[in-house]
This record gives structure tokens, C-alpha cells and sequence, in this order.
């Protein structure tokens, strides 16, 4: 049986990037990391993925919370190095 990490490390994404897939999509986690494999390999996922990065930064500072935004935005930065494609605005 495989555990959420396993699926985590077989998807190229990180903890953090399928927490954003989860949380936005409403999914649990290890279905979350099912659908970010797909939309890494999909035309304009990349960038949904950025997006949703972006937005989750975004909203931790309108919340005021600066400790989560660095988080996040740390996120959203590494996933941006690692998918230079995901650059594209």
C-alpha cells in the first residue's frame, strides 16, 4: 500500500504544493497529489499551480498572517525554479 508521502514523492511536487491543490480543490491530500501529477504534465497546469500558490500567499498577508506568507510565497518561488514555465504572466 502506498502511503501519502509515497504518492507525494512520485508526483515532482512538494508537501506544500499538494496542500495548496488540497485546500483549494477541497480533496484530500493524496488525491490532491494525483491531480497535481496530472496537471504538471497538462497543458496550462503549470500555471494553475503557480496560481495557486500565489494565491494562497497572498491571502496569508491580506489575513495579516506574515509567518504563513513566508511560507507560502517560499513555496510558490521554489515551484516557480523548479517549472521556469510556470513564469509566463
Amino acid at each position: 500500500m502506498l502511503s501519502l508521502k509515497d504518492c507525494i514523492d512520485m508526483c515532482d511536487l512538494t508537501e506544500e504544493e499538494v496542500a495548496a491543490i488540497a485546500e483549494t480543490e477541497k480533496l484530500p491530500a493524496i488525491v490532491a497529489a494525483q491531480v497535481g501529477c496530472t496537471l504538471l504534465r497538462s497543458e496550462g497546469g503549470v500555471e494553475y499551480i503557480r496560481c495557486v500558490l500565489r494565491t494562497r500567499a497572498e491571502r496569508a498577508v491580506a489575513d495579516g498572517d506574515l509567518h504563513t506568507a513566508a511560507v507560502r510565497f517560499r513555496a510558490y518561488e521554489d515551484f516557480a525554479t523548479r517549472c521556469p514555465r510556470a513564469l509566463t504572466d
